[in-house]
């Protein structure tokens, strides 16, 4: 049984991925040539732990806290073994 939710939960996050890549490639096909500011961030996790996150403004840095401790809280409630 857990070898059966283990692939579709690999199959999931490649899906996932794919998705991702796919609106990065749609963005930057579809911007417009006029001065438009892009801002962003991202955080870099290693199992429940936050290693390392940069962000563009306060607004986005706050944004990605706020998401880190709510994956941290999802790791930590859901941390069995698959």
């Amino acid at each position: 049984m857990w070898s059966n939710m283990a692939e579709q939960l690999i199959s999931l996050g490649l899906i996932i991925i794919v998705i991702g890549f796919i609106v990065l490639l749609s963005g930057i096909f579809t911007q417009s040539k006029s001065k438009t500011k892009i801002e962003g961030g991202g955080i870099v996790f290693i199992g429940p732990f936050p290693i390392f996150g940069v962000s563009t403004n306060k607004q986005i840095f706050y944004l990605l806290l706020v998401v880190s401790v709510v994956l941290i809280i999802a790791f930590l409630l859901l941390g069995r073994k698959i």
